[in-house]
């Protein structure tokens, strides 16, 4: 059986999803601890969908009653010398 990625940036498969839910971890909070889905430099934001089905799919759960992990926007890094720097 062909294995499908849900997840590109973490490279999360749906033998990943089955695994974690097979180990207990049949929430999306640990889901999400368990496999790094949606910790990739998206965030989530082209991967959620997917993950959210194969899981609704996986534990016979309704998409609108699962609880969707927090996405965070990416950040932008402040250089040091910013922090640092004096008052004009």
């Amino acid at each position: 059986m062909k294995r499908r990625i849900l997840c590109l940036c973490m490279d999360v498969t749906d033998h990943d999803i089955e695994t974690a839910i097979a180990e207990g971890f049949d929430q999306t909070e640990t889901l999400k601890r368990f496999t790094a889905v949606l910790m990739g430099p998206c965030e989530g934001k082209s991967c959620a969908l997917n993950v959210l089905r194969e899981f609704a799919r996986l534990t016979g759960k309704n998409i609108a009653e699962l609880r969707v992990p927090t996405l965070r926007p990416p950040i932008r890094p402040l250089p040091l010398a910013v922090m640092g720097a004096e008052e004009s």
